[in-house]
C-alpha cells in the first residue's frame, strides 16, 4: 500500500464517514496542510473527495492540467453547477470536513447549496496526519538539518538591529531552496522577555534570542538559541544553561511518556527543580506540515505521543529577559531521536 492510500485508510479507519472534503484555499502554491496530505499535492482553488474506495480531486479548468500531473487521484473540471458536482462526489452520507482550512461562508455555502452533511473530523485528521511515516520525518530532518545549519555559523551583531538579522535569515532560507517556516523572532536584551516578540528596529545588545526554521518539501522546522557576547549577563547565560539541560533530560525520558500529558506534566516538573518560573506557554508542540499540529503538549493532552514529531521548548521568562531552547525529536521505529 502506497503512502497516500495508507493516509486514507487510516482517517476512515473506526468511523462512520462516508466519504470527506478537503479544500485547498484560493492562493497559488498554498494548499492547505490537510489538502496536501491527503491529496499529496497543492493545486489552488480545489475540493479533493475521498472515500474508503479512493477519491477525485474536483478543479476549474484553468488549473486541470497542473492538477492530472499532480494528483494521484482521478481529476475532474466543475461544470457550471459546482455545489451540484459536490454533491454527486460526496454523496448522501456523512460528509467529514477540518474546520481549521474552511471559512465559516464556506461552510454555510455546501451545507446550503450542496446539501452536504457536514461532520466536523477536525480531531481525528489531526490524529492521522501526528503520525508520522519514515518518509515524514526524513523530509522533517532535512528541514531541520538547514535550521541548525544557519542558527550555528550565525553571528548576530554583524546585522545591528531585529528586523536586519530576521531578513537575513529570511534570505538564508531562499539560498537554502527554502521558504521559512514562520516569520523568525528575533528579540534583543528586555524584548527576549515576551515569547512572541514582533522583530522590530531594536539595537542587538549583547543577548540576543532568535527563534527560526525553515519550510522544505512541505515541512517545518523549528528551533530557538540563544546568542551572547563579551563579560556579565551570568544570570542569562546561567538559566539558559538550565534550559538546555531540561531540553536534553526531557529528551531522555521521553520513552516513559506516552501521552502529552506526560511531557507537560515532566517539564513542568524538571521546570521547578531548577528554580525556574513555571511556562507561560506549553511545553512544546507537535511538528509536521504546519509549525504547531498534533500531538499537543499541554497539561490535560490526551494526545498520544506514538509516531510524533515534536518541537521542545523549555523558557524562562522574567521582567528584564526570557530565554529559551528548542530542538526536535522524531518518534521512528519505537525509538526517539534527535533531529
Amino acid at each position: 500500500m502506497d503512502e497516500i492510500a495508507r493516509r486514507r485508510q487510516m482517517l476512515f479507519s473506526g468511523t462512520g464517514f462516508s466519504a470527506a472534503l478537503f479544500h485547498s484555499g484560493g492562493l497559488p502554491g498554498g494548499a492547505s496542510a490537510p489538502f496536501s496530505y491527503f491529496s499529496g499535492c497543492s493545486v489552488d482553488g480545489s475540493y479533493l473527495v475521498l472515500n474508503r474506495r479512493g477519491g477525485m480531486l474536483l478543479t476549474h479548468e484553468m488549473n486541470f492540467v497542473e492538477a492530472k500531473e499532480k494528483c494521484r487521484y482521478p481529476v475532474r473540471v466543475f461544470g457550471s453547477k459546482p455545489a451540484k458536482d459536490l454533491k454527486g462526489a460526496c454523496g448522501r452520507g456523512k460528509i467529514a470536513f477540518c474546520p481549521s482550512e474552511m471559512s465559516a461562508a464556506r461552510y454555510f455555502a455546501l451545507r446550503k447549496k450542496a446539501k452536504l452533511r457536514l461532520v466536523d473530523a477536525g480531531d481525528k485528521i489531526e490524529a492521522v496526519r501526528g503520525r508520522k511515516s519514515e518518509g515524514e520525518v526524513e523530509k522533517l530532518a532535512a528541514a531541520a538539518r538547514i535550521a541548525r545549519k544557519i542558527l550555528a555559523r550565525l553571528v548576530p551583531w554583524k546585522f545591528g538591529t531585529e528586523e536586519r538579522l530576521a531578513a537575513h535569515l529570511k534570505m538564508e532560507a531562499l539560498r537554502q531552496g527554502c521558504e521559512i517556516a514562520f516569520e523568525p523572532i528575533v528579540a534583543a536584551g528586555r524584548n527576549s522577555a515576551h515569547p512572541h516578540h514582533r522583530s522590530g528596529s531594536a539595537r542587538l545588545g549583547n543577548f540576543v534570542l532568535v527563534d527560526f526554521g525553515v519550510k522544505k518539501d512541505g515541512y517545518c522546522s523549528d528551533f530557538t538559541r540563544c546568542y551572547f557576547r563579551g563579560e556579565g549577563m551570568a544570570r542569562e547565560r546561567e538559566t539558559y544553561g538550565k534550559c538546555r539541560k531540561i531540553h536534553r533530560d526531557i529528551v531522555k525520558a521521553l520513552p516513559k511518556c506516552k501521552t502529552g500529558k506526560d511531557v507537560a506534566l515532566l517539564g513542568a516538573k524538571l521546570i521547578k527543580e531548577a528554580g525556574l518560573p513555571p511556562l507561560i506557554h506549553s511545553i512544546g508542540h507537535g511538528i509536521g506540515m504546519e509549525v504547531h499540529e498534533f500531538p499537543h503538549l499541554g497539561a490535560k493532552s490526551r494526545d498520544s505521543l506514538g509516531g510524533g514529531t515534536l518541537a521542545i521548548e523549555p523558557a524562562a521568562y522574567f521582567k528584564k529577559f526570557g530565554v529559551r531552547y528548542e530542538g526536535m525529536v522524531a518518534h521512528v521505529k519505537g525509538k526517539w531521536r534527535e533531529i
